[in-house]
């Protein structure tokens, strides 16, 4: 009796199996043709913008990859739109925690030392637990 069964859930699975193929060899061709239509008729105007990008995409990778480039080993980071930025960022902000200039590069991890959170906190010791410390070992 489990003979005719399990023939029923193999073909019930070919089934299944073969309707997805055709829909999803369906979807790819009207993808497809949609893109290839879109091209062809030049209905894409972004297309333009985005081969422009992949250009300076690919010369910001160039000049980067170019050891002999002078300008990858300047003070300011070229990103791939041509733009400089300083490698870190120079703006000083005032520690709301203990009063300090701190450059915004360093700003975060000064506030984890500072603040006592994060994996590079310091102990801060007090009068009161320096005592309590003294009391307990006497």
């Amino acid at each position: 009796m489990s003979a005719p069964n399990e023939e029923n859930t193999s073909n019930h699975t070919q089934l299944v199996s073969h309707f997805f193929g055709e829909l999803l060899d369906s979807v790819i061709t009207d993808v497809a043709c949609e893109c290839h239509r879109i091209a062809r008729l030049g209905l894409d105007r972004n297309l333009d913008d985005e081969e422009e990008e992949l250009r300076l995409s690919a010369q910001a990778r160039a000049r980067v990859a170019d050891p002999s480039n002078s300008e990858a080993n300047s003070k300011y980071v070229v990103d791939i739109f041509g733009q400089t930025h300083p490698p870190v960022a120079s703006e000083i902000f005032d520690c709301m925690n203990c009063g300090r200039s701190i450059v915004a590069g360093r700003f975060a991890p000064h506030l984890e030392k500072c603040m006592g959170k994060g994996r590079k906190a310091r102990v801060k010791s007090t009068r009161s637990s320096t005592a309590a410390a003294a009391a307990q070992n006497r």
